[in-house]
C-alpha cells in the first residue's frame, strides 16, 4: 500500500514528471500572524482584568457560581471570601490599624443591610462593608487613614442622598513590612507542576475544588472591584490569570458602550461599530488573541442597544486596496474616541455608509467572511493535457489547502473513467493501490459507499450497471466520445421473461435483499452469491436463459460469468409462484434510466452529489437529493469535480479537520472555489476521510485520516 505524504516524497515523485516550481504572488494579505493566532483560538479573545498574580481573592455576592469541568456548579456563599491559587494558601489575618469611615445605615437584619450595601456599591467604588456590632448590622463606607479624607467622602455621600456620620474603624495597615507581606502571600507547590491547574479555597483555608480552569458567574468583587458576568481564572506560569473571555462582536459592543450613551443615533452606532471592529483587528494582529489594556471596560453589563447596533453590521470592516484600512489610515490602529461629527451626521439623516464615506477616503465596507488571502503554492505538469496545482488560502474561518488536477478533455491520448476497488462490489482498497493497479496517471476518490465496500449510488462500468442510483443523486456521465456531463439520474429495473410475456420489478443491483425485493447480482459482485436465507430463491441466468432455481438455505450460488443471478425475497410472491415454469425461459434485464444512458451513449457513470454549479451559478441540490446533515452542513474535507467552459475537467480535493493546516470547506465554499477556478458545472463526491488525490502513486493532499475506499475516478493514457 503506497501512502507517501511528505513534501520530500512529493518533490521526488514529481522529479519523474518534470516538476515546475513557480513563484506566485499572494492575491491579498489580510491575515498576519496575530490574526491567525486569534482565528485558531476559535475567534475567542482573552482580556486580562489584572496582571497575573500568585493568588487571587474574591468576595462572593449575588448569585455567584463556581464552574469547573467535571464537577457540579457550586453556589458560593454571599459575603464570604474565597481564594484561587496554583498552590496552597497560608491565611493570616492582616495587620490592622485605626482609620476612618462613614456609617450610613444600621439594621436589625443582615438581609436589609446587604441590600443597602449593594445599592451603594453601584454608585461608589470605595470599600463598602457590613459589620455586625451590638446586635445590629451596620453599613460602613470608605476606609481612610486621615479623618479629613473621610469628611470629604461624607460630602460625596450626602450629595448622592446617603446621610451618615464619621466614625473610627479598623483598616489594613499598608505600612507593614513589605517583605513580610510577600512571605505571607508566597505560594507553596501543591503536588503539581507549575502551570498545570488551580485550587479553590474557602475563607477557612479548605480546598473545595481543583481544576485546570475555573469560571465564576454572577456578581462578585476582586481587589475591591465589582464584577458581573462570567469570568475565567486560569494558570499562567506559576501565577493565576484573571480574564474575561469574549469575541470580536461582543468586544465591539463593549467599546461602543464605553463611548456612547444608549440614546445615541443608531446610524452613528453602526458606523462606529465598523470602525471599532477594524481597529480591534489591528490589536489582534499585533497582540494575538490576548488583548491587554482593555480591563477598564465594564464586562458583564452590556446594553441591548449596543448589541443590536453591532449585530446590524456583524462582520463588517473597512478595507482599501485589498488591505485593512488601518494600513492606509494609522488612526485606526488605536482605539480612539468617536469623531465629534459622527452623531451630528447621523442626526442629519446620514446613514452609516455615508458617515464612513464622509470621513474615510476610498474606503470599502467588506465582510470578514469574504476576505481571503490566496496563494498558488506550486504547479506541475503531469502529462500533456494534465496539470497539477496546490492553492493555500487564509480565511476568516481558518486556513484552507486546495489541490487541483486540471485535465484538458481535448487531449486524445488521455482517458477518464470510474473504477471499482479490487474489481468487485464487496471490497475496499487504498486509492494509491487503485491508481497503481490501473497504471493511472492521477485520480481522486469517487462516490459514497457502505462500510462493506458496496457503492451507495450509481456505478456504471463499460455499459454494465454495478450499483443502482440512490435518491436521483447527481452523477458524472462519460460518453463513448469522451464527452462529460453531470445529471441527476433515476432508474427502474425489470426482469423480462420474453416467452411468457411477463415482466417483474427489479429493486436493485449487487446489494442486500429485503423480503419484498428482487435484486440482480452480476459478475461485479464476484464469483459467488452471499449465503441464501430461508424462504429466499436464486434464479440463475446464463446466456439469456434461466438455468434453474436455488432454494437451499446457506447456499452460495455461483454467478455465471456470462450471466447473472436474481435473488428473490421471501415476500415476492409474484416471482416465487412462477418458479416451476421458469426453467429454460428466455429472459433479459431492462434498465430504464432517466436521462436515457443508452441514448446518450454513456459507457461510464459514477454517482456522488449534491450538485454544486449549474450554468455558472451556485446550485446546491442537497435537500432534493436527500443528503444527511453531516454532508450538507459545516466545513469538511471535500472532493469535487468541475467542468469549465473551455472543456477542461477540474478534479479537486480540499483538506479539512486539521485546524492549523486546513479546516475544510462547506458545500457553498466548494462551489465558489470551483467557480473561481473557471468551472461552470460542478458536483460533489464523497469527502471526509475519503477525500484524497493521488498522482503517479503519490498522495498530493493531506487526508484527515486513513481510509480504504470503494471506487475512484482516474485518468490514464489511451490503451
Amino acid at each position: 500500500m503506497i501512502k507517501l505524504n511528505s513534501f520530500v516524497l512529493k518533490i521526488f515523485g514529481f522529479a519523474l514528471i518534470i516538476l515546475l516550481l513557480l513563484a506566485f504572488p499572494v492575491s491579498a494579505e489580510y491575515y498576519q500572524s496575530g490574526l491567525i493566532d486569534f482565528i485558531q483560538s476559535n475567534h475567542q479573545i482573552t482580556v486580562p482584568i489584572f496582571s497575573p498574580t500568585a493568588e487571587i481573592s474574591l468576595r462572593a455576592e449575588k448569585d455567584t457560581v463556581l464552574i469547573a469541568a467535571g464537577a457540579e456548579n457550586l453556589k458560593l456563599e454571599a459575603g464570604k471570601e474565597y481564594y484561587i491559587t496554583q498552590g496552597e494558601i497560608n491565611l493570616q489575618q492582616p495587620e490592622l490599624k485605626s482609620g476612618w469611615g462613614v456609617q450610613i445605615m444600621a439594621s436589625s437584619t443582615a438581609e436589609n443591610a446587604s441590600q443597602f450595601k449593594n445599592q451603594v456599591e453601584i454608585d461608589f467604588e470605595e470599600q463598602i462593608i457590613v459589620k455586625e456590632e451590638e446586635g445590629l448590622f451596620k453599613v460602613l463606607a470608605g476606609a481612610f487613614n486621615e479623618r479629613g479624607q473621610a469628611e470629604a467622602f461624607q460630602q460625596e455621600l450626602q450629595q448622592a442622598g446617603y446621610n451618615g456620620w464619621i466614625r473610627e474603624i479598623k483598616i489594613k495597615n499598608q505600612d507593614s513590612d513589605p517583605q513580610q507581606k510577600v512571605e505571607n502571600q508566597q505560594v507553596q507547590p501543591y503536588n503539581q507542576e507549575v502551570g498545570e491547574g488551580l485550587n479553590f479555597y474557602n475563607d477557612a483555608g479548605e480546598k473545595i475544588r481543583a481544576a485546570h480552569v475555573f469560571k465564576i458567574r454572577g456578581q462578585f468583587k476582586v481587589e475591591d472591584r465589582k464584577m458581573q458576568g462570567e469570568f475565567q481564572f486560569g494558570p499562567i506560569g506559576n501565577s493565576v490569570l484573571f480574564s474575561y473571555k469574549t469575541n470580536l462582536e461582543e468586544m465591539t459592543a463593549y467599546l461602543l458602550q464605553s463611548s456612547f450613551n444608549a440614546g445615541a443615533p443608531v446610524e452613528a452606532l453602526k458606523a462606529q461599530s465598523i470602525l471599532y471592529r477594524t481597529s480591534l483587528l489591528y490589536q489582534l494582529e499585533v497582540q494575538g488573541a490576548r488583548l491587554e489594556n482593555f480591563n477598564k471596560l465594564a464586562f458583564g453589563r452590556l446594553s441591548p442597544v449596543f448589541k443590536e447596533a453591532v449585530a446590524a453590521t456583524s462582520g463588517q470592516v473597512l478595507t482599501r486596496d485589498k488591505e485593512f484600512y488601518y494600513n492606509s489610515d494609522f488612526s485606526l490602529k488605536e482605539i480612539n474616541s468617536p469623531r465629534a461629527g459622527i452623531v451630528p451626521l447621523a442626526q442629519a439623516d446620514y446613514n452609516f455608509q455615508e458617515i464612513i464615506e464622509y470621513y474615510y477616503d476610498r474606503a470599502e465596507i467588506a465582510e470578514l467572511t469574504e476576505l481571503i488571502d490566496s496563494e498558488l503554492k506550486f504547479t506541475a505538469r503531469i502529462n500533456r493535457g494534465l496539470n497539477f496545482k496546490e492553492i493555500r488560502q487564509k480565511s476568516w474561518a481558518g486556513p484552507r489547502v486546495i489541490t487541483v488536477v486540471d485535465y484538458d478533455l481535448s487531449v486524445d491520448e488521455l482517458n477518464l473513467k470510474p473504477v471499482l476497488a479490487q474489481g468487485v462490489v464487496p471490497g475496499r482498497e487504498d486509492l494509491g493501490d487503485i491508481i497503481r493497479d490501473h497504471s493511472a496517471l492521477a485520480g481522486v476518490n469517487g462516490g459514497y459507499f457502505h462500510y462493506s465496500g458496496r457503492p451507495l449510488g450509481l456505478l456504471y462500468l463499460d455499459g454494465t450497471l454495478v450499483s443502482e442510483p440512490l435518491y436521483q443523486r447527481t452523477a458524472l456521465l462519460i460518453a463513448q466520445d469522451k464527452e462529460l456531463s453531470f445529471a441527476q439520474v433515476d432508474w427502474e429495473g425489470e426482469l423480462l421473461i420474453t416467452d411468457l410475456s411477463r415482466s417483474f420489478k427489479i429493486n436493485g443491483v449487487n446489494r442486500s435483499v429485503h423480503a419484498d425485493e428482487a435484486v440482480v447480482f452480476n459478475s461485479y459482485y464476484g464469483a459467488r452469491m452471499p449465503a441464501l436465507s430461508k424462504g429466499y430463491y436464486d434464479l440463475v441466468i446464463r446466456s439469456g436463459k434461466i438455468l434453474g432455481t436455488e432454494t437451499e438455505p446457506g447456499a452460495e450460488t455461483p454467478i455465471p460469468p456470462d450471466g447473472f443471478v436474481v435473488r428473490v425475497g421471501s415476500e415476492r410472491r409474484d416471482l416465487i409462484y412462477l418458479t416451476p415454469e421458469l426453467k429454460n425461459q428466455r429472459v433479459k434485464i431492462n434498465n430504464k434510466f432517466s436521462p436515457d444512458l443508452e441514448e446518450k451513449n454513456i459507457i461510464y457513470a459514477v454517482g456522488g452529489g449534491p450538485r454544486l454549479l449549474k450554468n455558472g451559478e451556485i446550485k446546491i441540490t442537497g435537500k432534493q437529493e436527500k443528503f444527511q446533515p453531516d454532508i450538507l452542513n459545516g466545513r469538511a474535507p471535500r472532493t469535487a469535480l468541475g467542468l469549465t467552459a473551455d472543456n477542461h475537467l477540474l478534479m479537486l480535493t480540499i483538506d479539512g479537520r486539521q485546524e492549523k493546516l486546513s479546516i475544510g470547506m462547506s458545500l457553498e465554499e466548494t462551489a465558489e472555489i470551483l467557480r473561481e477556478l473557471g468551472a461552470v458545472e460542478a458536483m460533489n463526491l464523497d469527502g471526509g476521510a475519503s477525500a484524497r488525490m493521488v498522482i503517479r502513486g503519490f498522495t498530493m493532499n493531506r487526508p484527515s485520516a486513513d481510509r480504504l475506499i470503494s471506487n475512484g475516478v482516474i485518468v490514464n493514457r489511451e490503451d
